[in-house]
């Protein structure tokens, strides 16, 4: 659950939802950056990558009455999350698995060297087996998109490389498969960015691809309460307009997910332009 608290009260946003805007974002993603190279692959990614989180994200959790967000919840449940939400990409399609695989062992190895934010926990439980396990996996996956000419070998070197460093090889950019992961991650961040501000500040995302050999950072700057103008635009439309489901609960409620549960559910919504 994503959850902000401004003006005594609480904004819940459950983690599928979040998805499925960043699934959004994917779909018309190519404007003057260019479209995701595997698109197909690269959307269900971005929309199913937190789908695991969909049972636990049916109320509330509480933590000394407080609710527990997304970076807050128990290890061994957050392990369990990503490798039900792995599952359920692979089901749709083995590249997009591969893909949501990437994204949720980075997200406890330093975002693979790309998202400064991120602590590398790969030494620590019960995160430690879950990425040996999920590296592993990706590796299996890579065959068997090799064998069904979607990779190529240069991909399980890529894969090797990033396994043993923690970080992509020189070069990594002329391969699809670490563009569309990079692209991944900014669609990720854009779509926290939406979900998880009760007011909007000026930021940047990235490094997003923008070529077979470079990445730029995509500006997000204000230009009312709920319009952000982008810089470079992404997207295939010249002005996208979105929303994401929440409730709004009062901090001071009794009952947290009683009060959870009366809320109407209403759409926050954001237009991205050029």
């Amino acid at each position: 659950m994503i959850v902000t608290e401004s003006a005594g009260r609480y904004r819940f946003v459950t983690q599928p939802a979040h998805a499925a805007l960043s699934g959004r974002f994917a779909r018309h993603w190519g404007g003057s950056l260019p479209a995701p190279d595997a698109r197909h692959a690269t959307v269900v990614a971005a929309e199913t990558h937190d789908q695991g989180w969909s049972d636990y994200d049916c109320r509330p959790r509480l933590a000394d009455g407080d609710p527990v967000g997304f970076v807050d919840v128990d290890g061994e449940d957050w392990v369990g999350f990503y490798e039900r939400g792995v599952d359920v990409a692979e089901a749709i399609d083995p590249y997009a698995g591969l893909l949501v695989s990437m994204h949720a062992a980075g997200l406890r190895r330093g975002g693979y060297g790309v998202r400064d934010a991120i602590l590398d926990l790969s030494d620590r439980p019960p995160f430690a087996a879950f990425v040996d396990a999920q590296e592993t996996r990706q590796d299996e996956l890579a065959a068997r998109l090799v064998d069904a000419g979607r990779l190529d070998e240069a991909d399980i070197d890529l894969l090797a490389d990033l396994h043993a460093d923690g970080t992509a090889p020189m070069g990594a950019l002329r391969r699809p498969l670490w563009r569309d992961y990079l692209l991944l991650q900014a669609l990720d961040s854009l779509s926290l960015y939406a979900c998880n501000s009760a007011r909007f500040a000026e930021t940047t995302i990235g490094p997003v691809p923008a070529g077979d050999d470079d990445t730029v950072s995509i500006s997000l700057s204000p230009v009312g309460p709920a319009t952000l103008r982008l810089d470079p635009y992404p997207f295939d439309v010249p002005a996208l307009s979105v929303s994401v489901p929440r409730r709004v609960v009062p901090t001071d409620a009794d009952d947290i997910v009683a009060a959870y549960y009366d809320a109407d559910v209403r759409r926050a919504e954001v237009t991205l332009v050029s």
